[in-house]
């Protein structure tokens, strides 16, 4: 699948999705959704999820889906693993604290367990590296891209 993310001339930026079989799938969003949602590429791509979010547009679920009546009861375990670790990321982007792996699984694990949701295994510092290496990558190149421009993504990324 292909992630394209625009930069809205006149109005909020698009995402479209385009799978690999040519179906594709599209939505304005709030301006704040294209940080959050490179965070998810670079998540799912790092971790090997297929069952979240973009995993399971390229399955074939519309964006649409996502914001429809019981949508969160049908979502698969990866989708909240994946949901609850972007959460984090977005946490550390908002108070400049960036966390070791020991204070990002403890904070996971008690994310997950408030919501009553299967714990993770433990992440490793590693794994926060290669996130957080294709997250910069991607930020860094929508930052500069210009109105009117597109973001190509191919989903799964190659972790950094």
């Amino acid at each position: 699948m292909v992630i394209q993310w625009k930069k809205g001339r006149d109005g909020p930026p698009n995402l479209t999705c385009v799978r690999a079989d040519g179906t594709r799938t599209w939505c304005r969003v709030h301006p704040f959704f294209p940080t959050h949602d490179l965070v998810h590429c670079a998540v799912e791509s790092v971790f090997g999820f297929t069952q979240a979010f973009f995993g399971l547009v390229a399955s074939g679920w519309s964006l649409d889906d996502f914001d429809q009546r019981g949508a969160p009861a049908r979502l698969p375990k990866e989708a909240l693993w994946a949901e609850n670790m972007v959460g984090l990321f977005d946490i550390e982007r908002a108070t400049g604290h960036v966390m070791a792996a020991a204070e990002f699984n403890a904070a996971l694990a008690a994310s997950l367990s408030a919501q009553g949701r299967p714990p993770f295994r433990s992440v490793t510092d590693a794994d926060l590296a290669r996130v957080r290496a294709l997250v910069a990558d991607l930020r860094g190149r929508w930052q500069v891209m210009a109105v009117g421009d597109t973001l190509a993504i191919p989903f799964p990324m190659a972790a950094a």
